[in-house]
């Protein structure tokens, strides 16, 4: 018998630890990786002499350096004898027609007019303004906000005199529907073309106020949703009616606001965690944002190509294009403050030709970038898949990618244009370079319907042949059982000999009743010795060449793990310290708790109630392989049968091993959890600690030896 065990622990052993040889090698993947590099054509140097590194959208999520995109072009600071500089600007605007430059120069209570090359026309709200934080234009009419009048100015601009006249102050709306307790407290604003107001108003839950030129509310636009957190859901199951009431979520409010070609509203939410940027509909909903969420966002501005400007307060300024795709980020706060650098930025507006105005409030300026030849050649290429002219686009794309083969926009945009001229395996490799798995299932749709119009009679002449083979070996059987004899008799010997006798597939078989009748075959193991440890541990290493397979075989549709962005180390580790980390808490919970099962019986039970996943994981990861999302609901009702079939035999299990009623077994789970918790604190705490002791005795080492 041990002879046996031995001898077939070593067959199983040695596959296994093929296995993860092959998947924990340090060389794992990088034939791939190397393919994947010189399908991409190579790259050119990423910086120009800026005092920032340009970044974009790269492979797994993450940001890679690409080549400069804006280079910086000139800079608006008036100070000078005869004119006080910018002192805490707040916002800007740009009248592109007219050349003019609107700064909120909120410091010195005042507007600051100035042409596009930074020389002084005029000055607006002299006396008058005492803190203008937002402005807006649309025409003639310039649209000033006054966050301590409360006020909403606007100026007419008299080209005759050359002279901005006050025509209308814009107050709190006289309407029930704006609320006795909303606030009114306007700092930013932008205006459509019929000439309606956009306001933000400081501390105002309900969104935007709309409101037309002669002051009228109009409605809220534009209200972020409350964010949902596990201490809310808690007060939604047990609070009362006024307790909820008493510790009611608001939402945030807008910080900012722009506005497109088309009359489409932006909003910013500053420090949001979610859709700090969102883009809303004609009915105030929102229809998009941004595939990156940077909660510093403090200003946005659209070109005529809606594509998306925003700046962020850590000196950042980023680009998106009309759907979303993250294209450049460039800045950062620097210390040295070289010409380009940002500090505070607070407002961007996107020019017609490709230029970007940025002005900083610490710096005082207002800084233009230029785009380089690279950006242009990007901006193009964007142009061409916005408008669906994917064929029309490919050259430029692929020009892109021979400056930067990281570029993962351009393998989308060139996957689209396979897709268009019906090359799907192409598209396929490309879609799967551009971690789009929507157009990956698309193409992958279209490669397995071309496939069975092909091959659909083929595959049906095989199975009815395979039918037609199993009848005939039946009948053959049934009529002259004495052909197959021999056969029958070499299986028989076979499985006396060698499968019949070993104690390994015996207990192995305990799986089946342990499916069926958990209860039953736990206390086979309990009192019968159904199941050994060592039967046991086998099945848990099979569990976890389940996790490095969960990797490696299931499909790239259903599966976000790489073998590239997966420690394979690190995914045995915590596999094995979860799981028994489980089984240890259950044993010490049952212990103060009455009770019976023994810890080698626990570990045992537990291994076998999984064995729907040890059964059914494999052919499901196989199985993903041929699905699309159209079928996406087979792999999940699967998914939903494994880890249910586990959930109820777990509990089964535990009810029959510790000899529990159904709400003892409850209580039990809910203990199990807590104390796994609570170890995992443990954890992490003395692991913070074990932290700043070393740095502590780090730091006293390199100063006594310094």
């Amino acid at each position: 018998m041990i002879k046996d065990r031995k001898k077939w622990l070593m067959l199983i052993a040695a596959p296994l630890l093929a296995l993860l040889i092959v998947f924990f090698s340090p060389s794992f993947g990088v034939e791939t990786d190397l393919a994947f590099a010189d399908s991409r054509q190579g790259s050119y140097d990423y910086t120009f002499s800026v005092p920032y590194e340009t970044l974009t959208s790269g492979p797994e999520g993450t940001l890679v350096p690409t080549q400069t995109a804006y280079m910086p072009a000139s800079r608006i600071a008036i100070a000078s004898e005869s004119q006080a500089g910018f002192n805490s600007p707040e916002d800007m605007v740009v009248d592109e027609e007219a050349g003019r430059v609107y700064v909120a120069d909120t410091g010195n209570k005042r507007i600051v007019v100035t042409d596009l090359s930074g020389n002084v026309i005029t000055t607006i709200g002299d006396g008058l303004l005492e803190q203008p934080t937002g402005l807006a234009i649309n025409g003639n009419n310039l649209f000033v906000c006054d966050k301590t009048n409360r006020l909403v100015y606007i100026y007419e601009f008299d080209s005759g005199s050359g002279e901005y006249a006050l025509v209308h102050e814009i107050d709190r709306p006289d309407n029930p529907l704006v609320g006795t307790n909303t606030p009114y407290v306007p700092t930013k604003i932008t205006v459509d073309s019929r000439g309606n107001m956009y306001i933000v108003s400081e501390g105002c839950v309900s969104g935007l106020m709309q409101v037309n030129m002669e002051g009228e509310f109009v409605g809220y636009v534009g209200a972020n949703e409350t964010t949902a957190s596990f201490i809310s859901v808690l007060q939604n199951l047990f609070f009362s009616e006024d307790q909820k009431n008493t510790f009611l979520a608001a939402p945030r409010s807008p910080t900012n606001v722009a506005i497109d070609s088309r009359g489409l509203v932006y909003t910013v939410t500053n420090n949001a965690n979610s859709n700090t940027v969102k883009k809303l509909n004609t009915l105030g909903n929102s229809i998009m944002s941004p595939s990156r969420n940077f909660q510093t966002t403090y200003a946005v501005s659209i070109d005529d190509s809606d594509n998306i400007y925003s700046v962020q307060t850590d000196g950042y300024i980023t680009v998106f294009d009309s759907e979303g795709n993250l294209l450049f980020r460039f800045g950062g706060t620097s210390n040295d403050e070289r010409f380009g650098s940002l500090s505070n930025p607070v407002a961007i507006s996107a020019l017609a030709d490709g230029r970007i105005m940025v002005l900083d409030k610490n710096y005082n300026m207002v800084i233009t970038y230029s785009r380089t030849e690279f950006a242009d050649l990007v901006f193009s290429a964007v142009d061409y898949y916005k408008d669906g002219l994917y064929l029309e686009g490919e050259d430029l794309w692929n020009e892109v990618l021979r400056y930067n083969s990281n570029f993962i926009l351009a393998y989308k945009a060139l996957a689209r244009a396979s897709m268009r001229r019906g090359d799907y395996d192409t598209a396929l490799l490309q879609f799967e370079y551009a971690e789009d798995r929507d157009g990956y299932s698309e193409s992958y749709w279209q490669i397995r319907n071309d496939w069975l119009e092909e091959n659909l009679v083929w595959v049906f002449c095989v199975i009815i042949a395979l039918i037609a083979v199993v009848v005939a070996v039946k009948i053959i059987n049934k009529k002259k059982p004495q052909v197959f004899a021999p056969v029958k008799k070499a299986t028989a010997k076979i499985g006396d000999a060698h499968i019949k006798n070993v104690y390994f597939f015996k207990e192995v078989k305990h799986i089946k009743r342990f499916c069926r009748s958990t209860q039953d075959a736990v206390y086979e193991i309990k009192y019968h010795d159904a199941a050994s440890v060592w039967t046991a541990a086998i099945l848990f290493v099979w569990f976890i060449v389940l996790q490095i397979l969960s990797v490696v075989v299931k499909g790239y549709l259903f599966n976000s793990a790489t073998v590239y962005n997966t420690n394979g180390w690190n995914m045995v580790l915590v596999t094995i310290l979860v799981f028994l980390l489980l089984v240890l808490c259950n044993y010490f919970v049952s212990t103060v708790t009455d009770g019976e099962g023994k810890l080698k019986y626990c570990f045992i039970s537990f291994v076998y109630a999984i064995s729907p996943y040890l059964i059914m994981a494999l052919p499901v990861f196989i199985l993903s392989n041929f699905l699309t999302y159209n079928e996406s609901v087979v792999y999940y009702f699967c998914e939903i049968v494994m880890y249910g079939w586990c959930a109820i035999c777990i509990f089964r299990a535990i009810m029959e091993l510790h000899d529990y009623s159904f709400w003892k077994t409850v209580k039990n789970i809910l203990l199990t959890i807590f104390a796994f918790a609570m170890v995992l604190l443990f954890a992490v705490v003395l692991r913070m600690l074990f932290a700043q002791l070393f740095g502590y005795i780090g730091a006293i080492f390199e100063e006594v030896f310094q």
